[in-house]
């Protein structure tokens, strides 16, 4: 047994160390990734004028050589919530002809930074509601030494913007499905939701859950300081939720639930039990006991 117990500790040195010393000691950043700060801006046009915005294109202190980029811009929109998608989405789009660019490449060396200006020309005759646009930033090549490296993986990084041109826009939005479960085996305590925007500009979203002990009005758990927020495009269906992490693995909660969209404003009131799948089959246990006793005391009592 001492000889097999050597001989696993030779294998964890020889194969396992090593590679968790490999593990530690890569750089947080992989090489040739960056930043964009910031990574997005809201902004209001107006039809016959222009406007000069800029972000930074940053290249991390932990990467160790310069960088070549480019930039472009791209329409873009959103499915569902999260899903980015670089497609024109009909007149949402036009922004993309009216933008022009400080400068289409750069190099950036580690640690330090590059402003890339953009101008933003829009048309007298633009019509009032949002307008979406990325200026996505590639990465090239490697410059070590002054010696190119090209690059086997792209890098990208976009940034997004969320432009309302000024007029008389359309914001309306319908809050649908709201819910909050009313029985848990396991997991954490949450409100989902479908907001629809049918209006003609992106809008924000607000979900909120406050959580209280059964026979109690104080609060265990609210968001209400930070609550879950979600952009909303025009024209697009989202399902979104917020939920208590963490939450007890056992118990019996009240729970607001509030979601406010374009001055709508849905609250659902709810009573949620948690309760593990062994601790309901021991309650079933003990009361398919106490029936059993029931009927059986009572058949003795007849006789």
């Amino acid at each position: 047994m001492s000889k097999l117990i050597k001989k696993i500790k030779v294998a964890i040195t020889v194969f396992i160390v090593p590679l968790m010393s490999f593990v530690v000691t890569t750089p947080a950043s992989a090489i040739g990734q960056f930043a964009l700060s910031p990574m997005y801006q809201q902004i209001t046009l107006t039809p016959g004028e222009s406007y000069v915005g800029n972000f930074e294109v940053v290249n991390p202190g932990d990467n160790i050589i310069d960088f070549r980029y480019t930039v472009k811009v791209e329409p873009f929109s959103v499915e569902g919530l999260d899903n980015l998608s670089f497609t024109a989405n009909g007149d949402y789009n036009q922004i993309v002809d009216w933008i022009e660019l400080s400068r289409t490449e750069g190099i950036v060396s580690p640690n330090d930074n590059q402003e890339i200006r953009f101008t933003i020309n829009v048309p007298e005759n633009a019509a009032a509601g949002g307008q979406y646009a990325a200026i996505v930033v590639s990465s090239e090549e490697y410059r070590v030494d002054n010696t190119q490296v090209d690059l086997r993986e792209k890098y990208e990084a976009s940034h997004l913007i969320y432009a309302e041109v000024a007029g008389e826009t359309t914001r309306k939005g319908v809050i649908e499905n709201a819910k909050v479960p009313s029985f848990l085996f396991s997991g954490d305590i949450d409100g989902s939701v479908q907001i629809v925007n049918e209006g003609n500009v992106h809008s924000k979203a607000t979900q909120t859950l406050q959580v209280f002990p059964l026979f109690s009005k104080e609060e265990i758990y609210t968001n209400e300081e930070n609550p879950k927020e979600a952009w909303i495009m025009p024209g697009n269906t989202v399902y979104t939720s917020t939920s208590w992490e963490q939450s007890p693995p056992v118990g019996i909660f009240k729970v607001i639930y509030t979601i406010n969209f374009e001055g709508v404003e849905k609250k659902i009131e709810k009573h949620v039990i948690i309760c593990p799948i062994w601790l309901l089959i021991i309650i079933l246990a003990i009361v398919f006991l106490i029936l059993f006793k029931i009927l059986f005391t009572g058949k003795k009592e007849k006789k």
